[in-house]
């Protein structure tokens, strides 16, 4: 195992485009592994939408070696937490454990996406579960607003479907659709070999190399992808079963020249706005909506990004007979970031910020998943110091920069619940788009 506390990230890139990333940490006993894929809902089409996620189940119910007992013992024998998830943009496998099982671990998750078989037994089943599960996010107004958000932001796009897909296309997907996406899209350019963690580097590059060298085609260099266009729409769902409603808000947070991939910097000044808002109970919309003026127990700000989108999210969970003062009150707030930003809270969000990744920099799985999303994004793996030095250098004119690019923008609004319709949404979004120019 490695003792070398001061070893940077190492990336080697092999020759069919397969990018292998290790990142030492020799101060932990433990290390996580993963296989992660540049692919998501926003590569479906609304005829494939949830194919993704569907696959990323599948691929845990048997190989060309291994039953999908046999790949839950393998892990649980060594005492491993083993999962997977799908998002917009990625596909991720990864498994979590003692350092020195790291090569076991990418021997297991190699066979996992390499060699899966989709038995169509399996198939039939878990689509069932997934059916449910996709049912159950339908009747949940929380997630209903977090879906219904994508929508008013993406519109039409691909980025405005849901990530778990339809039920109707849940209850129809074959093996034949799962193995031609694999086709498609598990290809050597996208994919990210990465181990976090207390491991020996050079034997985990060399074991990357065996595995992944000539088992994917390299499919060729992908094209930059054009960021997808801010719809900015307002929508509403009813929900009778609850009394409340739940709100959330976007804006988008990237700059003019979106079309490349958003620089760094501009990046950590957005998550700073975002934590500078609404991040923690001292921030000035936790604590106007809800300690001075108590129109919400649930007010906070956070932001959410991938490699060519940054937006800046508002959410809070209120009653109806508040929902237009609640508005109002966010587009002062904003409003006020826009015209100055208040140093004491700067320091506050740049020291919370700081902390976050500081602490992320400590989980082996935490570090991997940033540094993943990093490399993906940028090309390259910052040094957590150096990201750190980077947050404590932003000035108020960069933060309030954010606030002020952002506002020119109509907000795209998402409502939820008690009284929730796209009519009365629309209305709330002019309400809040006044107070915010006034």
């Amino acid at each position: 195992m490695t003792t070398d506390k001061t070893m940077e990230p190492v990336v080697k890139t092999l020759a069919n485009g397969v990018r292998l990333l290790a990142i030492p940490l020799a101060h932990v006993q433990s290390a996580s592994v993963g296989v992660f894929l540049r692919v998501g809902s926003r590569d479906e089409t609304p005829a494939s939408n949830g194919i993704s996620h569907v696959l990323e189940h599948m691929a845990f119910k048997g190989t060309t070696t291994r039953s999908v007992q046999e790949i839950n013992l393998d892990a649980e024998r060594l005492g491993a937490d083993v999962n997977a998830f799908t998002s917009k943009d990625t596909t991720g496998y990864f498994m979590t454990g003692l350092g020195r099982h790291a090569d076991r671990f990418l021997e297991m998750t190699a066979d996992i996406v390499l060699n899966s078989t989709f038995p169509p037994a399996e198939l039939q089943r878990e689509l069932q579960v997934i059916r449910q599960e996709a049912i159950e996010s339908l009747e949940d107004p929380q997630e209903g607003s977090s879906e219904l958000l994508d929508r008013a932001i993406w519109g039409e796009h691909p980025m405005g479907m849901p990530v778990i897909g339809t039920v109707e296309n849940i209850e129809r997907f074959t093996r034949d659709d799962l193995v031609a996406h694999v086709a498609s899209h598990y290809v050597a350019d996208k994919t990210i070999v990465v181990a976090a963690g207390n491991l020996d580097v050079e034997a985990f590059l060399a074991q990357g190399e065996r595995l992944f060298a000539g088992t994917l085609r390299a499919g060729g260099t992908p094209a930059p992808l054009a960021a997808p266009r801010y719809v900015g729409g307002a929508m509403g769902q009813r929900f009778s079963q609850v009394s409340q409603v739940f709100v959330n808000i976007a804006y988008p947070l990237a700059p003019a020249d979106a079309g490349q991939m958003l620089e760094q910097r501009w990046r950590l000044a957005a998550s700073v706005a975002a934590i500078l808002f609404g991040g923690g109970m001292s921030s000035p919309f936790t604590d106007t909506i809800r300690e001075r003026l108590g129109l919400a127990y649930s007010a906070e700000s956070t932001s959410e990004h991938g490699d060519t989108w940054f937006n800046f999210l508002v959410h809070a969970v209120t009653t109806p007979d508040k929902l237009e003062e609640l508005m109002a009150a966010t587009g002062d707030l904003l409003r006020e970031q826009a015209v100055r930003i208040d140093p004491v809270h700067l320091e506050r969000a740049k020291n919370q910020l700081a902390v976050s990744r500081v602490r992320s920099a400590e989980r082996t799985y935490a570090t991997m998943e940033r540094a993943v999303e990093e490399l993906f994004v940028h090309g390259t793996v910052t040094a957590p110091a150096d990201t750190i030095a980077m947050i404590e250098s932003i000035k108020q004119e960069e933060v309030r920069a954010v606030f002020e690019r952002m506002l020119r923008h109509p907000p795209a609004l998402a409502i939820t619940g008690k009284a929730a319709t796209t009519k009365a949404a629309r209305t709330l979004a002019a309400t809040l788009s006044g107070a915010a120019a006034r």
